[in-house]
Formats: C-alpha cells, sequence, structure tokens
C-alpha cells in the first residue's frame, strides 16, 4: 500500500513545539492523530523522549483519584524508559510521608495495584518491573520507614503531627501538592533531560474517545495542575543552584512539552452545548495552549497528494482536474484518506499494461491517458461516453499532454496543427529499441502549410483506443 507522505507536517510540528512549550494537536476524530504522532516519535527519538498517557482510563475515577492515576502512570514509564537516575535517593521526608498516608503499604504494590486501570501494555509492565528492580527502592524504603517507625515510638502523638505536617506539602490531589511519586518524577526529568540532552514531552492522547460528560471535567484537572506555575510564582522566588523547585517549574512536573490532543473545533460545540453559546471557550481552552493550536488533516495532506500523482501520471494540474466539472471538484473535495489509499491502490490495477507498436514509436500502454481513465473510474466515473467528454473538456494543452504516447494511434509527426495552434513533441527517451511511457508536447510558435492536422475526432480515436487496455 502506497502511504501518504507527511514529512512538511512533521517538521512544522516539530517549529510549533520550539516555540509553543504547551499546544493543541486538533484532528477530527479518525483523522490520522495517532499515526501522525507515532511517526512524530520516530523521527524526532533521537532528541526527544515522550510519555503518552491516555485519559480515557482515568474517566470512571473522582476527581481527587485522576491526578494519582496520572502520576503514577508517568512514573512507570518513566521507570521503563530508564529515565530515573540510578543512584537516585527518595528524601527521607517523603519516605515518612508516604508510609503515614498509604498505612505501610509497599510502594512496589501502591504501583502495581493500578497497573490494570492504566491499561498499560504487557511489554511496558516487564520492563517496569525490570527497570523497579534495578533501582532497589523496595529494600531502602524498607529500611528507611523501620528507623522512622522506632522513632515515631519514642515521639508523643505532637510531635508525630508536627513531624507529619512539615514532610506534607497538601493534600493528595490538589495542584499544589507534592508527595513522593511527584516530586521523584520532577527530579528525574531534570536529571533525564540533563544527562540525555533530550527533551521530555508529555502526550496527553485519545480525549475524543472520552464520555463528553467526563471530558471537560478531566481538562478541568489538567488545567490545574498546567496552570498551577502562575500561581505560585512571584518576584521574591530565586532558585539555588542544583535545587529543584516545583514553584519555578513552567508545569506540574517540568516536562519541556505539553501535548493535549483532540478536535479542537468538535470540543468547542460541546463545550457551548454544556455551557451554553456565550460562554468563553476560547478563554477557558488557552490554558492547554501557549499561542494557537496545531491543526493537521490527514484527509487534506491525501488529497494534495493524489493531485501531486495526477499530476505525474497524467500530466494534469490541480485546477485543470478541478475545472473539468463540478461533480469531479465536489468529489474530490470529500475525498477521505481512506479512499485517497484506494484510489491510489487502485490506479495500476485498471490497466492492461502492454506495448503498442505505432508506425514511428513503441510505447507502453501504461501512460497518462490509461491512468486519466483509471483515476476517472476510481472517482466514480463509470460511463466511458462521459469520461470521454470529461477529458475534452480539459485545454488544448493539458488534453495532448494527457492524451501523450496514444498521439502515436494517429501516425502523428514531431510537428502538428490542433486548434490552430503548433505543438511539438518532445520525447528524449526516444531510441531505436525503447519503449515510451510518456512524451512531452509543447506550444511553439511559427505556422508550417502542409503540416499534419489534429482535431476532436482524432482525439477522441486516442481516447477510444485506450479504453481497449482497460479492464472492464
Amino acid at each position: 500500500m502506497e502511504l501518504i507522505p507527511i514529512e512538511n507536517e512533521l517538521n512544522a510540528f516539530k517549529e510549533h513545539l520550539d516555540i509553543n512549550e504547551r499546544t493543541i494537536f486538533s484532528a477530527k476524530f479518525g483523522n490520522g492523530k495517532t499515526f501522525f504522532l507515532n511517526e512524530f516519535k520516530k523521527k524526532y527519538g533521537d532528541s526527544c523522549e515522550f510519555i503518552t498517557i491516555y485519559p480515557v482510563n482515568y474517566q470512571i475515577a473522582d476527581n481527587k483519584e485522576v491526578f494519582e492515576y496520572i502520576k503514577r502512570d508517568i512514573l512507570i514509564q518513566m521507570v521503563s524508559k530508564k529515565m530515573i537516575e540510578p543512584s537516585y535517593e527518595i528524601p527521607d521526608s517523603l519516605i515518612f510521608q508516604f508510609f503515614i498516608m498509604q498505612n505501610s503499604d509497599s510502594f512496589l504494590g501502591n504501583l502495581l495495584k493500578i497497573l490494570p486501570s492504566l491499561g498499560i501494555p504487557e511489554q511496558t509492565a516487564s520492563l517496569f518491573l525490570a527497570g523497579y528492580h534495578a533501582l532497589n527502592w523496595s529494600e531502602k524504603m524498607t529500611k528507611k520507614y523501620k528507623e522512622y517507625k522506632d522513632s515515631i515510638q519514642s515521639q508523643d502523638e505532637n510531635q508525630i503531627i508536627e513531624t507529619f505536617l512539615e514532610s506534607f506539602t497538601e493534600r493528595i490531589g490538589s495542584p499544589y501538592e507534592i508527595d513522593l511519586i511527584t516530586q521523584i518524577i520532577i527530579d528525574n526529568i531534570q536529571w533525564f533531560r540533563k544527562s540525555n540532552k533530550k527533551k521530555v514531552i508529555l502526550i496527553i492522547e485519545d480525549l475524543d474517545r472520552m464520555d463528553p460528560a467526563h471530558l471537560f471535567r478531566i481538562l478541568n484537572i489538567f488545567s490545574a495542575h498546567i496552570d498551577r506555575v502562575y500561581q505560585y510564582q512571584n518576584s521574591n522566588t530565586q532558585k539555588e543552584e542544583d535545587t529543584t523547585y516545583s514553584e519555578l517549574l513552567p508545569n506540574k512536573f517540568g516536562f519541556d512539552n505539553i501535548i493535549t490532543v483532540f478536535d479542537y473545533n468538535k470540543t468547542r460545540s460541546i463545550f457551548q452545548h454544556f455551557y451554553g453559546q456565550e460562554a468563553n471557550y476560547d478563554g477557558y481552552i488557552n490554558k492547554f495552549t501557549s499561542h494557537q493550536p496545531f491543526f493537521y488533516s490527514i484527509d487534506e495532506i491525501a488529497r494534495e497528494y493524489l493531485y501531486k500523482v495526477i499530476f505525474e501520471k497524467c500530466c494534469i494540474n490541480k485546477e485543470s482536474i478541478r475545472n473539468i466539472s463540478r461533480q469531479i471538484s465536489d468529489k474530490l473535495d470529500s475525498l477521505s484518506v481512506r479512499e485517497v489509499y484506494t484510489i491510489l491502490n487502485g490506479i495500476d490495477l485498471y490497466i492492461q499494461e502492454k506495448t503498442y507498436k505505432g508506425n514511428i514509436l513503441e510505447f507502453n500502454t501504461k501512460s497518462p491517458l490509461t491512468y486519466t481513465i483509471s483515476i476517472l473510474k476510481l472517482l466514480g466515473i463509470a460511463q466511458n461516453n462521459k469520461i470521454i467528454s470529461y477529458i475534452l473538456q480539459l485545454s488544448a494543452l493539458d488534453l495532448l499532454n494527457c492524451i501523450n504516447v496514444f498521439l502515436c494511434v494517429n501516425n502523428i509527426t514531431e510537428r502538428f496543427i490542433f486548434k490552430n495552434h503548433l505543438f511539438y513533441i518532445r520525447h528524449n527517451e526516444a531510441s531505436d529499441n525503447k519503449v515510451l511511457n510518456k512524451i512531452q508536447i509543447v506550444e511553439v510558435n511559427g505556422y508550417y502549410s502542409n503540416i499534419f492536422q489534429l482535431n476532436d475526432k482524432l482525439i477522441e480515436n486516442c481516447i477510444n483506443k485506450a479504453f481497449d487496455y482497460i479492464t472492464k
């Protein structure tokens, strides 16, 4: 199957990310968002590391739990991708906080409980367990916990409360909380970026698959954590060397970019349905993008690529084929990427490839005219007489270049007159034993008497001959 090239769009999105810390990648459902992002990850994997989460897996959770799912999802992927510094030490105060809040559950057990809910594939789960084992955190945390347990037994109740409050920034699920998992993520994103010279990018995928009732609830949770930096920062905030201050990060975890993936315009309609036509969608959604969303349509890219193929195979430019008829123009405008794929992969199937021997030249029947007929059939034009009438609508030069080597059916000479204009056949490929696929016809100045006169009847003869090599 012929693939639609998206190289230009991949480059454009990279340039977009370079100036947009937060962005919305907008495309209609089924329009190739996931394919595009997978290709983007492949192309820029040497300079970027990607963490991808799927909020559709969290939508049944309540608001407080959602962010806990997000944090664990991110950490599991970071461990599986070896994004944790091997010698990283979890701060003692956070270990104490974790054990008090989790009633002494194991850190690993806490992560494993949530794996099924995150939709983590088996391969990632295996990589996570191998990576976690290498970090040897469980043994260290158990030892630390025993030390804390012994120290707690020698404290009165007021001392325990005071110690806990000192180690606990804010409650779970709050935009302001910096707990054990959050701090691990923050510290190791900083370490990974510095040691690997890579950007770390968070992709929030598949929001289009969410129930509309949950969509804005989830977006509100993301919005609170994206926006937290502006609530923290002030003119007196200063950063000490080699210290990660969460309030100085551009977002909750310090990702270089956050890409939120959904259909911008469809989400506007859902928003206004829920909150009314007067609701300020642009103001609400702007929290997810630094400047403007990145709009992408594989359908449009596929259609433009089809025009390129038509030009290369049929020698007809975009405007010429669109001007043939309103029916053709409307059909081309409505093609989906799947329909374009069908055309691209069906063009050759309609044509019987043979060598036609004229008096002057030999040519391959797989040539511009048969390609044109094939494409028109794939666009839904079934009747031969209608195809002929459409081809005859082309301008003189486009028509001749479309008929192309089939002009040899009329034993045409190198120079000929058509519609009172002089044309010249250029066939640089020609040699005594070479079979041509294509020739070029150019209009030249001047007039010659006693020269071959080409007319519409002879053109129709060429088209009719081409139908002999089209599968019925």
